[in-house]
């Protein structure tokens, strides 16, 4: 039995050039930057048994412990290999985060994904910038011409400069969002697994930054780490505990 999100993919590739799926991973921690995949999938991708049978276990990330989740992006790795889909990765800094908001920075790593995998592509295929009369029309509005079906996993994203298409849990019913989601899952987890060996009593190679009991017992112990987010932390921690200067591992200044 065919992957259901290969399914639903295959059939919007019948009448269109292809599909894009784009996901994010850690908007809700509490460290570390927010990560985007995107991937493009030609719709000759789904001409191909060959192709069907390496996707038949992709799925929405959160499904799947760590170590599948890096076997699956291995997967998706050989097929760029081989030119069969195209992918990229983009990340907004923790600054980025602080200044623009979480949606705002999201926005933006969606977008540097979504500029990767299109030159990855050679621009096979090209994101289309929003029309100022219609900020959510439909690439594919036109009957006579063929489209590109670009979609983000959740609601539109007002703050996201290119045509695309809010799909509500589409991590779990698109094969192109549930393989970005891999990507930025995986990309993520990889940094913040590094960043573990800098700060290890916040234990980010278990929690990857979102707020675990020892990571927020971490925190109120010895404070922020250059790696937090002071827009996420100051509803959080008490003032006088937001930045403790003589901790070696506290390097962030809330003022």
């Amino acid at each position: 039995m065919a992957n259901p999100r290969w399914t639903y993919d295959r059939k919007e590739a019948k009448r269109s050039l292809g599909i894009v799926g784009v996901d994010e991973a850690g908007r809700g921690c509490l460290a570390g930057s927010v990560v985007a995949g995107a991937v493009v999938l030609p719709a000759e991708f789904f001409l191909k048994a060959a192709n069907r049978q390496a996707c038949s276990e992709m799925n929405d990330s959160k499904q799947f412990a760590e170590v599948r989740r890096e076997e699956l992006y291995a997967v998706i790795l050989g097929l760029a290999e081989r030119g069969e889909l195209f992918w990229a990765s983009g990340e907004a800094s923790i600054e980025e985060i602080e200044t623009e908001n979480i949606v705002g920075a999201t926005c933006l790593a969606m977008k540097r994904a979504m500029d990767g995998a299109s030159e990855k592509s050679k621009q096979l295929w090209t994101p289309e910038p929003k029309s100022e009369e219609d900020l959510f029309s439909h690439i594919g509005s036109s009957m006579d011409e063929k489209y590109w079906a670009v979609r983000v996993d959740g609601r539109p994203m007002k703050r996201l400069p290119y045509e695309h298409q809010g799909l509500v849990k589409g991590d779990t019913i698109s094969l192109a969002i549930a393989m970005g989601s891999l990507i930025a899952k995986v990309t993520r987890d990889r940094r913040m697994r590094k960043f573990a060996e800098e700060f290890p009593a916040y234990d980010f190679a278990s929690n990857k930054g979102y707020g675990s009991p020892n990571h927020l017992k971490a925190l109120k112990k010895s404070g922020p780490t250059r790696l937090h987010r002071p827009r996420f932390l100051r509803n959080l921690l008490p003032e006088t505990e937001q930045a403790k200067e003589d901790d070696p591992q506290s390097q962030l200044s809330f003022e």
